[in-house]
Formats: structure tokens, C-alpha cells, sequence
């Protein structure tokens, strides 16, 4: 008797341990539909994986995990990476890319893309909720990895797309490389391969910066020089653009520094994010079709800037 419950005891713990490979997840819920669409902009793993853009409009099946799972200290251990995903009610199966987190999902939980919804729920956008859904990480964190030979498991698949990276060459004197990249949706001015001036270097101390780090101020001036960084970029067609600067504010209060597009300039406020990074947003900036100067220019001077996104 006790021998049989050795043996019972043994393949329950092997039971457990394959199972493991795969979470069960309580909730599987979807966003980005009607009166939704903004929340597919400025997905949490843009700056944390080359192959999730600014906007993710354009991919059909993407993911985000619960905020309890994914952070800013393991963000490069899950963003970007394939999820699979098995609904156990019609045996449908699917592979996503994960690109957000989910502030409101329950720990385990994932919120789908319609489109991948719609198709783990064979058609059934109206339930809202799936119960039965099984999701594992391709290449992921031990915990959530799916099993080895999972990656070459067949299941109903449908192919994501992602439009192909590509750099286009600058002026900039501070780098070899371009200082603009183009990703979907937007191009991205990593404004430490732009050229500096004045007390103006390149910092990589405050953590989660996109590219090779980010330029730092530390004070206005030197001599009768200006501090600044500036880029050149590339547009295809002239007309008003959004921008997002993204910044760190160690001071104590907001400061005030400068934006100019060729020769307009914009005076913003930036405020204090202690040793996080922020980002604002300008609405309407004109381009000129061909090249266009970027730069940010210091007022007060003394914070960090990563980047510039024109939309």
C-alpha cells in the first residue's frame, strides 16, 4: 500500500512539473477595439525590444502580460519574445508577440489583440472572456518557458508581420552610425548619436534607455557655447508632425529647455521624474520634405534626454 502511494505520489509530481511548462491562465481578455484603438500606440516594450514599434496597429496578433509579471527590471527577459497560447474549449492554439503590460490583469492573466482573440475564440469576440487558455514563453524567463520541444509542436498559426528595420545615414559628427531610425509608424531620433555641443555627453547610468544611452546637460553653457544636441532627419513629404521627447528630470522641480525644428522653437517644461523617464508630447511641429534639424536645445540645462519620436 504505501509503495502504491509512492508510485501515486511520483506521477503526481511529474504531472505537475510538465504542467508547469505551461501557465494556466484565470482570465484571457482583449484591447485595441473600437473607442480602444490609442492604447496599440506607445506600447511599454518599445524601448525594450528592436522588434516592437511605437504603434503595433499594424501587427494582427501581439499581447500584453500582467504588470505583476512584466516590469522595467525583466522587461528585456519577456518584450518582444513569442507567446503561445492554447484554448482547451475548441483546441485552438496560436502564437503572439508580446509588446505591453496589463496594469488591470490579474497575475498570469493576458490581454489579447482583437484580431488574436477573435481567432482563439473561434469567432467569439462577444465572450469577452476566455477561462481555458494554457500560454507559455518561446525562449522565456525558466518559469514561464515553454517546454524545448514546443518550438517545433505544430499548431494554427497566423503569420505575424513586422515591417523590416531600417537606418538612414546622418550627418552627425559624434557617431559612425545614423542617429535616426525608422521603425513602423514613425522614425525614432536617438539623439545620443546626434552631435553635442557644450557641456552636453553621453550618459548611461539612469536605467531602461533605448539605443546605446542617452544625452545628458549638465549646465547650459560653456563659455559663450550653447548647450545642445542636434540630428538631422529625413522626411518623405512636408506637413505637421507629433513629436514625443523622451526625458529624465532629476532636479527637484520642472525645468525649462528648448525644442527647435530647423527655425522654429518650442520652450517646454519639463518636470521631475526623479530617476525614472518620462515622455511629452507636441502636437503639430512642421517638417519640411527632405532634411530637417532636430535639437534640443538647454535653457536651464541639467537633465537627460533619450530620444525624439516624430510620429
Amino acid at each position: 500500500m504505501k509503495f502504491f502511494s509512492l508510485i501515486s505520489l511520483t506521477i503526481t509530481a511529474l504531472t505537475s512539473l510538465v504542467s508547469a511548462d505551461y501557465y494556466q491562465a484565470s482570465r484571457i481578455t482583449y484591447y485595441g477595439g473600437p473607442g480602444d484603438e490609442y492604447s496599440t500606440k506607445d506600447p511599454f516594450c518599445q524601448d525594450y525590444a528592436s522588434n516592437v514599434p511605437s504603434s503595433v496597429s499594424g501587427i494582427p496578433y501581439y499581447v500584453a502580460l500582467s504588470a505583476d509579471i512584466l516590469n522595467k527590471s525583466n522587461a528585456k527577459q519577456y518584450c518582444g519574445l513569442k507567446i503561445k497560447l492554447s484554448n482547451a474549449e475548441n483546441g485552438r492554439s496560436l502564437s503572439a508577440l508580446v509588446v505591453d503590460k496589463c496594469r488591470s490583469c490579474g497575475y498570469g492573466n493576458v490581454d489579447l489583440s482583437v484580431e488574436a482573440f477573435r481567432y482563439l475564440s473561434a469567432d467569439h469576440l462577444s465572450k469577452g472572456v476566455l477561462k481555458q487558455v494554457k500560454w507559455c514563453i518561446v525562449n522565456g524567463p525558466s518559469k514561464f518557458a515553454c517546454p524545448s520541444s514546443s518550438s517545433s509542436n505544430k499548431t494554427t498559426t497566423k503569420k505575424t508581420t513586422t515591417k523590416k528595420t531600417t537606418t538612414k545615414k546622418s550627418s552627425s559628427s559624434s557617431s559612425n552610425s545614423s542617429s535616426t531610425v525608422r521603425k513602423t509608424g514613425g522614425v525614432y531620433v536617438e539623439l545620443e548619436k546626434g552631435t553635442r555641443y557644450g557641456y552636453s555627453s553621453v550618459g548611461t547610468s539612469v536605467k531602461y534607455y533605448s539605443g546605446n544611452g542617452y544625452v545628458k546637460f549638465t549646465k547650459s553653457h560653456h563659455n559663450s557655447q550653447r548647450t545642445r544636441v542636434d540630428a538631422y532627419v529625413n522626411m518623405s513629404k512636408a506637413g505637421l508632425y507629433n513629436l514625443k521627447i523622451k526625458f529624465n528630470n532629476p532636479n527637484s522641480s520642472s525645468v525649462y529647455n528648448r525644442l527647435v525644428v530647423n527655425n522654429n522653437y518650442y520652450s517646454i517644461k519639463f518636470s521631475k521624474t526623479g530617476s525614472s523617464w518620462s515622455k511629452i508630447r507636441l502636437t503639430g511641429i512642421p517638417f519640411k520634405a527632405g532634411k530637417n534639424l532636430v535639437e534640443i536645445r538647454a535653457t536651464d540645462g541639467y537633465m537627460n534626454f533619450d530620444y525624439v519620436y516624430i510620429e
